[in-house]
């Protein structure tokens, strides 16, 4: 009994946690916003968003410990630009303050729960507050991803379309981002921002890969940057690209509907054949009982 309650008490800290996080969200179009703060008023701040941040900031040296290496820092780079860098993760820092946050929590509720006997509940809270930060990045991650491989075709049409028609590139990506929107747009406007501000332009793109893990998106970079090199028309080559992204797309999604036959034959064989077994031997006593009665 005491185990289920632990349980509960995980699954209601867990959506207290989410509830928090959805509340500090504020979008995508966030990111660049900028704002003068000599005459733009602080926003207030909630009580549990100032006791989450606090919390955040007692845990950050706990999350740090888990970044010492460089290899485990660039991973956590990854997942924040793969996401989208999502609720105000800009930097590793903020993952660390984040992270730290929910290991500080999820060890206090463990602790509680191991004093009042769950050991179940325990390992949970500790395994929630460790992994949730990561597993909501990831998730996210994946889900951006996603959205850039199925938007970034028309996006090339429509560029392709805008430079055909004799705007430069950089004007044309920008006037297609703004007009497109979504995942794609927001990386298309941070390289172009960071060409502004004086950045190569192989240098930008080449971060613009990096900081994804979309496939379609890294061929349309390697792509961009052959055809400059080569003086390859950008317009011509754009289109291919676009075509072979959603044939590319077809073969995916042939791939997975292949893959999720014996997912559905395992489904059948669990629950359908079952109940069908059992109705069948139902049937077959009930007719037993009542050729005995007869």
């Amino acid at each position: 009994m005491s185990g289920l309650a632990g349980l509960v008490a995980v699954a209601a800290y867990a959506c207290a946690l989410l509830g928090i996080s959805l509340i500090r969200s504020r979008g995508p179009e966030a990111r660049f916003e900028m704002t003068d703060a000599a005459t733009v008023a602080a926003p207030r701040v909630s009580l549990p968003r100032r006791a989450f941040d606090t919390l955040g900031r007692w845990g950050a040296p706990l999350a740090m410990l888990t970044l010492r290496s460089e290899g485990a820092r660039r991973k956590a780079r990854r997942r924040i630009d793969s996401a989208g860098r999502p609720g105000g993760l800009i930097t590793v820092e903020d993952y660390a303050r984040r992270k730290g946050g929910f290991m500080l929590g999820g060890g206090a509720v463990a602790l509680y729960l191991l004093v009042t006997g769950s050991l179940l509940g325990a390992l949970a809270a500790f395994a929630f507050g460790y992994l949730a930060v990561d597993v909501v990045l990831d998730g996210r991650g994946r889900r951006r991803q996603g959205q850039i491989d199925r938007d970034l075709p028309d996006f090339l049409d429509v560029l392709s379309v805008c430079i055909s028609a004799g705007i430069a590139f950089r004007p044309a990506m920008g006037r297609v981002a703004e007009a497109i929107g979504g995942p794609v747009a927001d990386e298309v406007q941070t390289a172009l921002r960071q060409i502004a501000l004086g950045a190569p332009r192989r240098e930008a793109f080449q971060a613009l890969r990096e900081r994804n893990t979309s496939e379609a998106l890294g061929t349309f970079v390697s792509a961009f940057l052959q055809a400059e090199e080569l003086g390859v028309p950008l317009a011509d080559a754009l289109v291919d690209l676009a075509t072979d992204m959603r044939r590319e797309a077809a073969q995916r999604a042939r791939r997975r509907a292949q893959n999720a036959v014996p997912r559905v034959s395992l489904v059948v064989i669990v629950t359908i054949l079952p109940a069908a077994v059992l109705l069948i031997l139902g049937s077959l006593l009930i007719n037993v009982d009542i050729g005995g009665l007869g």
